[in-house]
């Protein structure tokens, strides 16, 4: 696929998700709806630019976080393996907690951001220290001073899970309703962000063996060539090797024949080296 390709297809994904983040539910009062928008289209314009995907995701935290003091936000992405969750973005939480939480499975009760990757679906704690969710994973938040968790799954185009957006807070809290446009927009901008970025790796990783199909039928013909110039080669060393031990029979023996055909075997056997030689592997 060319780059201008690329482009117009980004374009049009981009493009709908531009006007659907322009029509935020509400916000919270705090929040200066000019620059919010702004902030969105900066970020697109990330996405468009190939930017990397931590980088994309730490603007967009820092955008959500931004709009209601007090909030501290992260993304976690789902592994490949479809069993565990990576570091994605999380610029303001604790960096042990940060380093505690990647690699750590998903499940029905693996805190906000495993259970809900694991249902597919929202998880509100309200109160970390007394919510089951996080019955192993207590001590960790407490730690880091972490009392209250929402997270909601980032979900693909077609509905599948990319990972998850977290809001946290340092005392129990319930949602007021004014974090739920917020929610929307970073789960729509992270879902193109890594959408795209999984797009890229496809891409990347059709694109090198394409490459490695093309050196293999490339070293196929090489190989092909050698073997019937060597081929020929051979059946002339056989051919001037048998005449050389006529001429041995012969008495007394042609050496000026003999002399001129061993030169012949020894200029066959110089070039079947010749041709098997750039097939050699490099040491």
């Amino acid at each position: 696929m060319t780059d201008e390709k690329q482009s117009e297809l980004l374009t049009q994904i981009l493009e709908p998700a531009t006007a659907k983040t322009a029509q935020l539910p509400r916000l919270p009062p705090s929040a200066n709806v000019d620059d919010f928008c702004a902030g969105q289209g900066q970020i697109l314009g990330m996405i468009a630019a190939n930017a990397p995907l931590g980088e994309i995701l730490k603007r967009l935290v820092l955008l959500i976080e931004a709009q209601s003091p007090g909030m501290l936000c992260s993304v976690l992405l789902l592994s490949e393996d479809g069993d565990h969750v990576k570091h994605g973005a999380a610029p303001s939480l604790p960096e042990d907690y940060v380093k505690a939480v990647d690699g750590a499975p998903i499940g029905p009760k693996h805190g906000s951001c495993g259970t809900a990757m694991y249902r597919g679906e929202p998880v509100v704690v309200t109160d970390i220290f007394t919510n089951p969710l996080w019955e192993d994973y207590r001590e960790l938040a407490a730690g880091s001073d972490l009392r209250a968790c929402w997270s909601t799954p980032i979900l693909s185009g077609r509905g599948k899970v990319l990972g998850s957006f977290a809001m946290y807070y340092h005392e129990p809290r319930t949602p007021t309703g004014d974090e739920a446009g917020l929610t929307d927009v970073a789960t729509r901008i992270a879902g193109l962000a890594i959408e795209h970025q999984l797009a890229r790796e496809i891409l990347a990783r059709t694109q090198a063996q394409l490459a490695q199909s093309t050196y293999a039928a490339n070293t196929n013909k090489a190989v092909a060539s050698a073997a019937q110039e060597l081929r020929q080669q051979l059946e002339a060393i056989v051919n001037n090797a048998g005449e050389c031990l006529e001429l041995l029979n012969e008495d007394p023996p042609d050496i000026v024949r003999l002399r001129e055909t061993l030169k012949q075997i020894s200029g066959d056997g110089r070039r079947a080296h010749e041709a098997i030689t750039p097939l050699q592997p490099s040491k």
